[in-house]
Formats: structure tokens, C-alpha cells, sequence
């Protein structure tokens, strides 16, 4: 018999159901079933990775939701045709957009107005007066669901269904309510149910369900339960036949509104790149960029993507016009198109990347164009986006959010009745140790290997991992359309105010052919429009990033000195060290530099063998011309993805399809494994076009690399430009450039206190917090010499109160009173002030203004007495000391310009024996040494074999700690868990770069410790 089941659940029902949509196509496959339905509650969630499973396993896959009614009972609606699946996703995007995020209802006239194309099954039986003018609105195409779950209850509730259906005129048809793919998966769902209602599986009593019979079962099982009434059987693969609509026949096309009358998207995008080429190139534009371009236009014409570009030349214009600096990256910067039209700023002709690897015709992909913006100002520019196309046209695109490691065990944990001092253990183990967690290591952790509620957790657990938990905003695409985003995708309300998302994440679009634009944010873009803006105001020069002198030699010199705090993208301490070996002196160099310091080229085996060549340790050979025209700029090492495509035509013979499935490979989260199926095919190609085997299964093993995250030679560029602007301001503008990057935190590597240390040594003077002087930002004092710290750095005063400091100022104020009074502040944020030292230009020390604030009347923002001192008595109060001021300047503005810390505690240091950051210097390589700092940085990447990385900062600067895995695990505890502390071990150099590889890290003594 066939059979078709119409109503399923799968995990993107939110912790209702416990399968994946892909188990689910998999497992009616396996079971024989005519068709399947994926019935999830307002919402299409989870239908792409069905759909793409059902393609796969030969299933025929009915496109529905279950939608939640305001005035009736929920029912089941299956998209028939083409419109029917416009009227679905309107119905949901309706359902969702008219209720905050996660709640959604629709009155059931909005039903009966979209009903055209859809068929209806009522699931549960409901009241004849309650379901008679819907079913009216659905004529010949509306249904009632008959469900044996063999548990109590069953009869009554089938006796109500057919009398309703006799009711109505309407068929009875058999359902089972699917929740999961198998009975093994009904203990998942018990958690899942707890989790949504808050309360242990032991205490949720009828909240679950009696059995695991909601699942899915074989058209042979389902006859043997409906024996007597093979008939609602029958009917379910009778109104599967009717349901035509399939997600292939989504049609999507661009926005094409802003087109000049009688003027194709094609004819204007090509009207547009040849005017934006005479700005790129006012002395004539070059042949060789001439013929690419034409390349590009007509495969962009080829696969109808015009409107693409054209939407984000819209969109960068509009950003221009605002002045928020934006530029694109990644594979964009290798289109000449995007060079032309202003979306990115690397020259690709010139550079010789391979646009293969942005637009291919063999794969037939929509385009990935990443644009950053400044970070502070990115929602200006969503907002245009929204404003311009409007909600129903315009969405961002929904990030999954998926139970993972420890939120998996501690939700199950607690479903199941482990104690929060259980679950916090167990989640702490089975972090590092994976679900497999052995007796001995649960022994150690205070727990029982033999507890069941343990053992069932840690099963559940792996099983709850990766199921989806809610819905969030991919960071930050956009996707757009000419017709109603709506009816093409269900678009819905997002926790953050003035966003809304569509219900398909990014894999999601990609399958089915949805373009998006990414719109990302950078925080090194808000600094460098602050910098502009500082050096604009207090030098007179207006700079941006185009007119930032190109190849500075004293920038060069500065990069070599691994001189880079706050400096975009080689600011690391990986960088810093890279930075003296590899000694850039151009452009390219600070290209290669960033990709270097990449899990891919480090587990890919290519850094060493760069910096040999490049350093003239070894010597650069070429296999052929060829390979040299391609590994030539990288001295024989590919450290590129276009390198890898190029090689694999040229040296292997792969066709631009079979290269470009490399590519797709090597940028899948499972390209490990995945790139095994190349190795023969690319080896064998090597050898029959007379190269080394040894040669190939090199290659071959530097491209596995990639598999670990390697940069794009597009993205490397586009993110050097950057850096260049940032190493230049840093080098030229110390002053402006460090203001900048305090006024735009929270971003980069370092703390506030280490970038003003940073601009000290360099002989910068940094003026304190002081609230007869200071702005809510940092500003630039004495002709742009000096840095004044602002209000903002000032921990618990809000940007409110701090402006309100700043605005009601004028000549000044005359007291702590008048200073309440005029600024209107309460006393919590004026006691930070204090506490801050900001009021010592008022009334001396921190204790003073302390004493005079409670002095103060009341701070309530209507009494009549506001800020009226009520109380004149002059008590002398004991000043603070060094230590008392330099501990509250870190509690309260997180530095101090008095003395750093370890100057404090230097005496104990010495004690110890151990030198300074600069005295490292002067200590010979091999030598035992102690050295003892701040610790600012702590890093223990994956590539590096268990090897931890500290940073440790004194009064002269920065020491470069590498703890080896052994000594990290036994010295785990003082690591994680002290801010200072010394570390003994062998001072190693090579060249400038100095590490001390610890042999033991101890906390330093806490009397010592302000």
C-alpha cells in the first residue's frame, strides 16, 4: 500500500521535534514511503535540507507548516503549485512579523484570503462551529487528520474526527503526528520537551508522551494500524498527488528599480564599470584590463548577476555619500568589475588573481561579495538597505543557533536531574575531553561513573548536539528582491530592534539560489575615520585611504621592528614574531605576511620553508616555466587558494570545473577528509605531465593546508591595505591614531592600558580623566601632541551622564555640587567619577570629592535641594597612597598613568631574579632567565601541538612567554587564574625576536599584589 506521511515535526519545530530534516527524507526512503511532508510549526526552517535529501534518496518531498491560529485550532497547509508556495511563505512571514521574536498567530480570515493553492488538514480534531468557515475557505482541498498513537485516548479522539469530517463533507485522513525518525530518539525528545517547559524529565508527568509511537513508520506498519480503515491509508497518497510545488522552481531575480528608462541591468552595469575605469586609470585604461573586463561582463550577462553588482554599487555609494568608510574583500577584490565600480580596492589585473575563483560559469554560484563598514556605523547602512527595497522585499539572512559542548550537556544535565554542581562538572570535563568521557576522568571530576542519570546525560547529550535551538542574525547577510521577499521565503521578527530574517540560513540560500550581499562590520574602519577626522582637525591634512602614501620606507622600518600594537591584523604575537624574519619592504610582503600566520600554511607545512627562501637559506627551484609564472611571487610555496587552482590546471591537468571543485573542497568545514578524493586524480596528473611524484604529493600536502583556513590572495590584499593605512597613522600620527583606537573600543587585540602604555614609550604624553577638561572621547591636545583620556574610559558612568558632563561644562564648574547640579549626574555615576580621580581639578584627592559627594543633598532627579551641599565640615582625610591610587585607577578606568604596576612590584621581582621586558634584550640566547609581567594575552591556537602563548607586559614593555604542553598542564591553575605572574625558562632568539620557553609559570605573591 502507498503511503504518504502529512504531518512531521523535525528539529526546526524548536525543541519539539528530535530529528534532522535530513534523517527524516533518509529514513522514509529507507521505509518506503510515497512522500513525505515537513509540517514544522510557522515555519520553513528546515525545508531547503529536506528538499536537497529528498533530491537525493528519490523521496518526494510536500512543502507545508503547521500555522498557529488566533481565533481557531492549528492547522496543516501544503503548498499544491507555484502559488500555492507564495501563499505559504506570506502566511508564515504574516504570522511571524505581526509577534515579537519566537511567538507567531495568524486570524484565520488571513487563511481563508490566501487559501488559493494550498491544501489543508485539520491534525486534531476541534469543534464543528470552530472549523466550519475555514474549511469553507478550502473547497474540495480541505482535510481531517486521524492519528492512533496507541495510547489512551486514542478512540475518543478518532470518534470526534469522524464525526467532524462527516460534519464538514470533508475526507478523513491518516496521519501519525512524526516528532522523530525512530523510536531510539524518543529519549531526546523527552529532554527537549523538559527543556521547553523548564522542568526535569522525573517532574513532567503528562507533559510527555506515553510511548514513542510518534515516529516514523513503514507504509506495511501503518496499514497493520489502520487495518480497519485502509481507506484514510489511501487518502494520504491521494493529497500527496495534488502537491506539485517544489523548490526547484523557485524563481529569483535582483532588484532592477534604480535602472535608467529603456536601459537593461546588463547595458547600465556595463555603462557604469567603464566610467568607474577612467577614475581607476586617468592615464588610459590598459588592454589586459580592457579584454578582463569584458570577460567578466559577459559571464556576469551569462548567468544574469547584474543586478547584483549593481546593488552593491548602491549600497557603497550610499556609504560613501554618508562618509563611512567601507571596502570590499575576499573573492570580490579578484573581479575587475568590483575594482571598476569602487566595491574593492585591489587592483586583480595587476595582481594577476584569478577571477575563476570569484564567478565561474561551470559553477553557476551566486558571487560572494564580502563589503566591511565602519562597525559603529554599519546599522546606517542596513537601514538604507531596508528604507530603500522595504521589509517585505529586503531580509537578513537567519544563523542557526545550535546546542554545542557544554550548553548540550548542561541542558540535558538538567532535564535529566543532575544538581548545577553536577552538570558544571561534568560540561567542565567533557569539554576537553569530548562526550567520551572515561570512568577514571569522571572519578576526578567528583562524579560517578556509574550514576545513570551521568551516563544518560552524556548519551543525550551528543545526540542534542547540533540539533537547532533558536534563531539568530547571520552577521550581516542581506538578501534582496524584486518581488516579494515574502512569497519567496518566510521572513520573520528579529530579537534586535528594526532587523527582520529570513527563515534560511546561509548553505540554505547557496542550495537554492538566492543571492546575498554581506554587509559586515570592521572596527579598524571606525578607528581609521575617527584618525582622519583627529588629523583633519589638529593637523590640517585630510587623508583617507586612498591618499595614504604608498611604500613608506619609515613605515617598512617600523613593521620590521615588530612596532604593531594596534595595528590591524599584525598585532598578534605570532605576527609580531613573523614580522622580524620576514621583513617586509612592499606591499606584497605585508600580503604574504598576513596569510602566513594561518592555521593553513602552518599545519600546511609553508612557513618555513618561505621564510628559508626567502631569508636565502635555500634555494628556489622551479619544476617549469609554468609552475614559476604561478609560485613565483610566493618563492615555490603556494600559499594562495588561487595558487592551488592554477597549479592543479597547469601541473595536474584539471579542467577549470575539476579545479574548481577543488577549491569548493578546500573551503568546506570537512575538507580534510573530502580531499582525499583528489589525491590520486591530482598525483597522477602531476606524473603523466613529467612531474616528480615526490614534487606532487608535496603540493598535494601543502594544499591540505588549506583544509585548516588559508586566505584568498583577494582577501590577504584587501585586508593588507588596511594595515598599511593603520602601520602609516600609527607611525606618522601616534598620537591620533592611538585616540582613535581608544574612542572606537571595544575592538583589537589590546586593552586600553597597553595601547597607552604602547604610545608612551613612543613619547607621546597621555593626560588623565579630568571632568573640567575631558570630552566623553579621547581628544588631542597642544596642536595634536598630547592624548587627553575621555569620560568613556570611566567604568560604570554611562555615555549619557558622561555627555551631560561634557555639554553642561561651559567655563567650567566650581564644585562637586555644581558639577551634580548642572550636569544633573546621580550619585552612583558621580562616586565613579571620584573614585576615577576625574574630580581632583575640583577638590584635590579621591577621598575629598568622596566626602564632599556625601555632603551632597539628595541626587533625586526632581527634588528641589539637588546637589545642595548640606553639611560644610572639613575633615582631613589621609591621602591615598601609590598603591591605593595606582589599584583604583585600574578599577575604575582599567589603567593608570601614575606608574605601571609592575613598577610596584619590581623590588619583588628583583628579589626573584627576574628582568624586565627590555633587559630581555641584553640576556644571552640559551640562558636560564626569569621574567614577570601583567599577562595581557593568552593564546593556545589548535595548530600549535598543545604549545600556549603569553604575553606579559611590564613598565618597559612586552616578554614573549611559550609554555610547552607539559609544563601548561601542570601549571594550568596559575595560568587561567593569576593576572600576574613569572615565568622561569630558556631565553630563545632568532634575529630580534626573543620567546623565554617556560619550564615553570607561578602566580606572583599576592602581598605583593596591589
Amino acid at each position: 500500500m502507498d503511503y504518504a506521511e502529512l504531518v512531521c515535526r523535525s528539529n526546526f519545530s524548536f525543541l519539539r521535534g528530535a530529528s534532522h530534516p535530513e534523517e527524516l527524507v533518509a529514513t522514509a526512503a529507507r521505509l518506503g514511503l510515497r512522500a513525505l511532508a515537513l509540517t514544522d510549526t510557522d515555519g520553513l526552517y528546515g525545508v531547503v535540507k529536506a528538499h536537497l535529501a529528498a533530491k537525493e534518496h528519490g523521496v518526494k518531498l510536500l512543502l507545508g507548516a503547521e500555522l498557529t491560529l488566533e481565533d481557531g485550532p492549528p492547522v496543516v497547509v501544503y503548498a499544491a503549485d507555484t502559488r500555492g508556495y507564495s501563499s505559504l511563505c506570506a502566511l508564515v512571514s504574516r504570522s511571524r512579523m505581526t509577534h515579537p521574536k519566537g511567538e507567531s498567530g495568524l486570524p484565520w480570515r488571513a487563511l481563508a484570503e490566501r487559501s488559493e493553492g494550498l491544501l489543508a488538514l485539520l491534525p486534531e480534531p476541534a469543534p464543528l462551529e470552530r472549523v466550519a468557515p475555514l474549511a469553507e475557505a478550502f473547497p474540495g482541498r480541505f482535510h481531517v487528520g486521524v492519528c492512533r498513537t496507541l495510547s489512551a485516548g486514542d478512540a475518543a479522539r478518532e470518534g470526534q474526527a469522524e464525526g467532524l469530517a462527516r460534519g464538514l463533507g470533508v475526507p478523513l485522513v491518516a496521519h501519525n503526528d512524526v516528532h522523530t525518525h525512530h523510536r531510539r530518539r524518543q529519549p531526546l525528545q523527552d529532554v527537549l520537551t523538559a527543556v521547553r517547559h523548564g522542568v526535569t524529565v522525573e517532574r513532567a508527568g503528562t507533559l510527555l508522551w506515553p510511548n514513542g509511537e510518534r515516529t516514523l513508520k513503514s507504509p506495511g506498519e501503518m496499514a497493520r494500524l489502520f487495518e480497519d480503515r485502509p481507506e484514510v491509508l489511501a487518502r494520504t497518497a491521494e493529497l500527496a498527488s495534488r502537491c506539485q510545488a517544489s523548490l526547484d522552481d523557485l524563481r529569483y531575480r535582483f532588484p532592477e528599480e534604480d535602472l535608467p528608462e529603456g536601459v537593461t541591468a546588463d547595458a547600465y552595469l556595463r555603462a557604469l564599470t567603464y566610467e568607474g575605469l577612467q577614475g581607476r586609470y586617468p592615464a588610459g585604461v590598459p588592454p589586459e584590463v580592457v579584454k578582463q573586463i569584458e570577460h567578466e561582463l559577459r559571464l556576469i550577462a551569462a548567468l544574469d548577476f547584474a543586478g547584483y553588482f549593481l546593488a552593491l554599487w548602491d549600497i557603497v555609494g550610499f556609504a560613501r555619500r554618508r562618509g563611512i568608510l567601507c571596502q570590499g574583500r575576499g573573492s570580490a577584490a579578484n573581479s575587475a568589475v568590483c575594482y571598476a565600480l569602487g566595491i574593492t580596492a585591489i587592483d586583480p589585473v595587476r595582481m594577476g588573481l584569478l577571477f575563476e575563483r570569484f564567478l565561474s560559469m561551470a559553477r553557476k554560484e551566486p558571487p560572494d561579495i564580502d563589503v566591511d563598514f565602519e562597525h559603529e556605523r554599519r546599522e546606517e547602512v542596513l537601514q538604507y538597505v531596508y528604507e530603500k527595497h522595504g521589509r517585505h522585499r529586503a531580509g537578513m539572512v537567519c544563523e542557526v543557533i545550535c546546542f554545542r559542548g557544554r550548553l548540550a550537556l548542561r541542558e540535558a544535565g538538567k532535564a535529566l536531574g543532575l544538581s548545577l554542581d553536577q552538570v558544571d562538572r561534568l560540561s567542565k570535563v567533557a569539554a576537553a575531553h569530548g562526550f567520551e568521557v572515561t570512568p577514571e576522568v569522571l572519578l576526578e571530576a567528583g562524579l560517578s561513573a556509574f550514576d545513570r542519570r551521568v551516563q544518560r546525560t552524556l548519551s543525550v547529550a551528543a545526540e542534542l548536539e547540533g540539533c537547532p535551538r533558536h534563531l539568530s542574525i547571520h552577521v550581516g547577510g542581506f538578501v534582496m528582491t524584486r518581488e516579494p521577499l515574502t512569497e519567496l521565503v518566510p521572513v520573520e521578527n528579529a530579537a534586535m530592534p528594526g532587523r527582520t530574517v529570513i527563515q534560511w540560513e546561509k548553505d540554505d540560500i547557496n542550495a537554492v539560489g538566492l543571492l546575498k550581499v554581506d554587509l559586515l562590520s570592521l572596527g579598524m574602519l571606525t578607528a581609521l575615520s575617527k584618525c582622519f577626522a583627529l588629523i583633519r582637525e589638529h593637523h590640517g591634512r585630510a587623508l583617507s585611504l586612498a591618499t595614504i602614501p604608498a611604500e613608506d620606507p619609515k613605515v617598512y622600518d617600523m613593521l620590521c621592528e615588530a612596532d604593531t600594537v594596534g595595528v590591524f591584523q599584525i598585532e598578534s604575537r605570532a605576527q609580531m614574531n613573523m614580522l622580524p624574519r620576514l621583513r617586509p619592504r612592499t606591499f606584497y610582503d605585508l600580503v604574504v605576511e598576513i596569510a602566513l600566520i594561518r592555521p593553513g600554511p602552518i599545519v600546511g607545512k609553508m612557513v618555513h620553508p618561505f621564510l628559508r627562501r626567502r631569508n636565502g637559506l635555500e634555494r628556489v627551484e622551479y619544476p617549469s616555466e609554468a609552475v614559476k609564472e604561478i609560485l613565483g611571487k610566493t618563492l615555490g610555496v603556494p600559499l594562495f587558494q588561487e595558487q592551488a587552482m592554477k597549479l592543479a590546471m597547469v601541473a595536474a591537468g584539471f579542467s577549470a570545473e575539476e579545479a574548481d571543485g577543488l577549491r569548493r573542497v578546500l573551503s568546506h568545514k570537512r575538507a580534510e577528509s573530502m580531499l582525499l578524493q583528489y589525491r590520486g586524480r591530482f598525483v597522477e596528473g602531476c606524473l603523466s605531465r613529467g612531474y616528480a611524484r615526490a614534487q606532487a604529493e608535496e603540493w598535494f600536502d601543502n594544499f591540505r593546508g588549506f583544509a585548516h583556513y588559508g586566505f584568498p590572495e583577494s582577501h590577504s590584499a584587501s585586508f593588507a591595505l588596511i594595515a598599511y593605512a593603520s602601520s602609516w597613522l600609527k607611525c606618522h600620527y601616534p598620537a591620533a591614531f592611538t585616540t582613535a583606537l581608544l574612542n572606537s573600543q571595544p575592538m583589537g587585540f589590546y586593552a586600553p592600558h597597553t595601547l597607552v602604555a604602547d604610545v608612551q614609550r613612543h613619547g607621546v604624553e597621555v593626560r588623565p580623566v579630568d571632568v573640567q577638561r575631558s570630552r566623553w572621547d579621547c581628544t588631542l591636545e597642544d596642536g595634536g601632541k598630547a592624548v587627553r583620556l575621555g569620560l568613556r574610559l570611566v567604568k560604570g558612568l554611562g555615555a549619557s551622564a558622561g555627555r551631560r558632563v561634557e555639554a553642561a561644562r561651559g567655563e567650567g564648574y566650581q564644585g562637586v555640587g555644581d558639577l551634580a547640579r548642572r550636569a544633573r549626574i546621580p550619585r552612583h555615576e558621580l562616586t565613579r567619577l571620584a573614585l576615577a580621580g576625574t574630580l581632583g581639578s575640583l577638590c584635590g584627592s579621591r577621598r575629598k570629592a568622596l566626602w564632599e559627594l556625601q555632603a551632597l543633598g539628595p541626587l533625586d532627579a526632581d527634588d528641589l535641594f539637588f546637589g545642595m551641599s548640606m553639611d560644610g565640615t572639613e575633615v582631613a582625610l589621609p591621602p591615598m597612597d601609590v598603591l591605593e591610587r595606582v589599584s583604583a585607577d585600574y578599577d575604575t578606568v582599567g589603567l593608570s598613568l601614575e606608574k605601571h604596576p609592575l613598577e610596584l612590584l619590581r623590588p619583588a621581582l628583583r628579589n626573584q631574579g627576574a628582568v624586565t621586558a627590555e633587559g630581555l634584550k641584553k640576556v644571552p640566547s640559551g640562558r636560564t632567565v626569569s621574567v614577570g609581567g601583567m599577562m595581557i594575552c593568552r593564546q593556545r591556537p589548535p595548530t600549535a601541538r598543545g604549545m600556549c602563548f603569553i604575553s606579559l607586559e611590564d613598565e618597559t614593555g612586552i616578554a614573549n612567554l611559550v609554555v610547552p604542553p607539559d609544563v601548561y598542564e601542570r601549571c594550568r591553575k596559575e595560568i587561567h587564574g593569576a593576572l600576574f605572574i613569572v615565568g622561569q625558562g630558556v631565553l630563545e632568539r632568532s634575529g630580534t625576536v626573543t620567546n623565554v620557553k617556560a619550564k615553570v609559570v607561578q602566580k606572583l605573591s599576592s602581598e605583593a599584589v596591589p
